[in-house]
Parts: C-alpha cells; sequence; structure tokens
C-alpha cells in the first residue's frame, strides 16, 4: 500500500512537471444542463485540454463513485450505465464494452483527474463551448440526481421522475416508482431522511426566486423495504421576504399543502391532518413548524398561522388568539401576496416545554408585540 501510494504521489509530480508551462486554470465556467458545476473552478488546461477531477463529475452527473485503493479504480454507477475509469489507463469499461479515453486518467494533489470531452461521451453526455461566453456546456438527458443513506441510494431521474434504488452495496439500481414531475428547467435536489426502521423519506425539492416571488417544488415519498407506501407533492409560489429565523423541526412528516401526514418513529404512516376542514379556509398552507404534539400551519392567501394539536386534533387559528382586537382590524383584510404585511405577520421565535413565543407587527403603528401561546397536553 506504501509502495502504491508513493508511486502515484511520483507519478503525479512527473506528469505536472512535464506540463509545465502548459497547465494552468481556466476562466471560464462549466456548465452542466445550464447550470453552473464546482468543477468550473477546480478545472485545469493540459497542453489545451480540459481536465476535471472525477468526483466532482461523477456527483454532477448523478453517479455513485467507489474506489478501490489496491487496484487504482473508480467504479461509477447509475441506472442503466457502470463505468470503471483506471489511473494511467485510457481503456475505460462501460457496462460490458471497453471504450477508449483521449488521455488516461492522472492523480494530481490527492485528486484522480480526467479529460472532460471524452469522459463525458463515456459517461453519457454531451459537450459544446458557447462561443459568447466560453464556458463549456454540458447535456446530460437523463438529469439523474442521487443521494444515499447507510448502504442504500437512490436515483431520481429530473427527466422522466423515475425512483431507482440500490438497496445495498454492490446490487444494481432498481426502478421503484416515479414523482409527477412537470417539465422545468432548474435542478432538482435529491435529500433523504432516515425514518427509522428501514424506511427513508425521499424529498426531492426544487427552491428558486423569480419575479419577486419565492418558488418552491417538493415530491416526497416515504420508503420501507424498496416499496413506496405514500407519495405527496406540494406546490408554492410565496412572496420574497426576508424571514423569520425558524425553530428546527424534528418531526417527520409529508404534506401536498392541503393536508399533513404525520410519520411514526418506526418508519410507518402517522396521522392525516386536514387542513382546509380542520382550519375552515381553503387555498395552501405551508408548514412552519412540526413537532411530535403541534404543527403550526400558515394559510398562504391571508397569512393566518393555525395550530394543530396532533394528540386531540383540536385547531386553533392563533392569529385571532395571539394578535389584539385592535390590531386585528387590519390583519382581518390582510393579503398573504402583500410584502408590507407578510414582514409583521405572527412568527414562532422559541418553545419552553410546552409554551411557544410568537412575535407580530402591528401594521399601523409598527410596535413589535410578543404574545405566547400554551400547547394543552
Amino acid at each position: 500500500m506504501k509502495k502504491w501510494k508513493q508511486s502515484l504521489a511520483v507519478f503525479a509530480a512527473i506528469w505536472f512537471a512535464l506540463s509545465a508551462g502548459t497547465v494552468h486554470a481556466r476562466e471560464n465556467g462549466i456548465v452542466l444542463n445550464d447550470k453552473h458545476t464546482v468543477m468550473g473552478s477546480s478545472q485545469i488546461i493540459v497542453e489545451g485540454a480540459t481536465w476535471v477531477p472525477l468526483k466532482e463529475l461523477a456527483d454532477s452527473m448523478g453517479y455513485a463513485l467507489s474506489w478501490n485503493q489496491k487496484t487504482a479504480t473508480a467504479q461509477l454507477v447509475r441506472p442503466g450505465r457502470e463505468v470503471t475509469f483506471t489511473a494511467k489507463s485510457k481503456k475505460v469499461k462501460t457496462n460490458d464494452s471497453l471504450v477508449t479515453l483521449a488521455k488516461a486518467p492522472n492523480i494530481l494533489k490527492g485528486k484522480v483527474y480526467v479529460p472532460l470531452v471524452s469522459s463525458v461521451s463515456i459517461l453519457g453526455g454531451k459537450t459544446w463551448t458557447d462561443k459568447s461566453s466560453g464556458n463549456i456546456m454540458l447535456v446530460d438527458e437523463p438529469r439523474f440526481t442521487s443521494a444515499a443513506i447507510q448502504s442504500r441510494i437512490y436515483w431520481v431521474s429530473q427527466k422522466s421522475g423515475e425512483i431507482f434504488l440500490s438497496a445495498s452495496a454492490g446490487s444494481k439500481p432498481e426502478s421503484i416508482g416515479t414523482f409527477p414531475l412537470g417539465e422545468t428547467p432548474y435542478s432538482l435536489w435529491l435529500q433523504i431522511k432516515n425514518a427509522g426502521n428501514g424506511s427513508d423519506l425521499l424529498l426531492l425539492i426544487d427552491k428558486h426566486y423569480a419575479m419577486f416571488n419565492d418558488f418552491s417544488n417538493g415530491y416526497q415519498a416515504l420508503i420501507r423495504n424498496g416499496t413506496i407506501l405514500k407519495q405527496m407533492d406540494y406546490h408554492y409560489i410565496i412572496v420574497s421576504y426576508p424571514h423569520a429565523a425558524e425553530i428546527p423541526t424534528k418531526q417527520l412528516y409529508m404534506t401536498d399543502g392541503k393536508n399533513v401526514q404525520y410519520i411514526n418513529a418506526d418508519g410507518s404512516l402517522g396521522k392525516l391532518f386536514e387542513l382546509e376542514k380542520s382550519t375552515g379556509r381553503s387555498g395552501d398552507f405551508t408548514v412552519e413548524y412540526a413537532a411530535e404534539d403541534i404543527a403550526l400551519v400558515r394559510n398562504l392567501e391571508h397569512t393566518e398561522l393555525f395550530a394543530v394539536n396532533t394528540r386531540s386534533g383540536e385547531t386553533t387559528n392563533l392569529s385571532e388568539k395571539l394578535i389584539s382586537s385592535a390590531d386585528r382590524k387590519d390583519w382581518d383584510t390582510a393579503d398573504g401576496n402583500d410584502p408590507f404585511v407578510v414582514t409583521k405577520m405572527l412568527v414562532l421565535k422559541k418553545r419552553e416545554g410546552n409554551v411557544l413565543t410568537f412575535n407580530y407587527t402591528g401594521m399601523m403603528d409598527g410596535k413589535v408585540h410578543q404574545v405566547v401561546y400554551t400547547i394543552n397536553k
């Protein structure tokens, strides 16, 4: 092992030295599916060719990478394609075929670097250069995003919404379902939360800003042993404003903007709370705080904040209960799409035991009021 490390270090030094005068950083970016990547800041140019760290390229294209230090090989896996790179060899194994790189992968400063253009082609993508910006543009049609938890790896195609799972180390990705994705130029972020007892909560999220609004789209799936127990998705357009600091939420839940589905500690589906029915309000709701005993949900149309006692099922309109009668005259006609209104609405500031502390600001006098609500046990 020690000799192998020394040989790689020597090889990297020789490679770098031989390229002296031809190795430099590139000023222009590397863009994948219209999104700038981290490879733009780590790329180097060797004798006119662009080289990038293999790990960064793999992550960007939704590949799971494992490195075998003994054989100096990197195995990249995603649905439909397995690729194996070997340091100092132009030969690359793709599924059951051998293909040839333009240049052999090299190790520099502890990272495996590969020639960008030929590597992207082998990984299933295409490249071209935008002459107006000088950026190298990469196109990868499946647009896979991936995430792992313990020995399980999930992939989602942002083109089709198909969900894949590799249930254990070394197992091939298998299709287990589909998210109902719509056409979007934005890249979504995949996150996994351990729901307990072999269950995973899969979250595919897009958040972006446009035209003074925050757009938020989320797709959720509760998965146990490769089977999807339930899926929900939400789509919000919320006026952009400086959000108050949030108190961390530990309770796992799913929502579609109309309902909130709790997830039990054992990874099973918990109580379902029908928000329009329990609050008497129509339209979409966002979840601002969720705990085992309470959920705080806000009606986006009027900014009203409701407390759902998750044990009794009782719902309380906190805006009516906590905002003074004098201030209520303004809040009764408040528009949830007015930036002036949303910066002053009732928000949770802290929790001590079963006592919740909130702030709100009077719309006419601009005074900040602190109020409390006690959760009934």
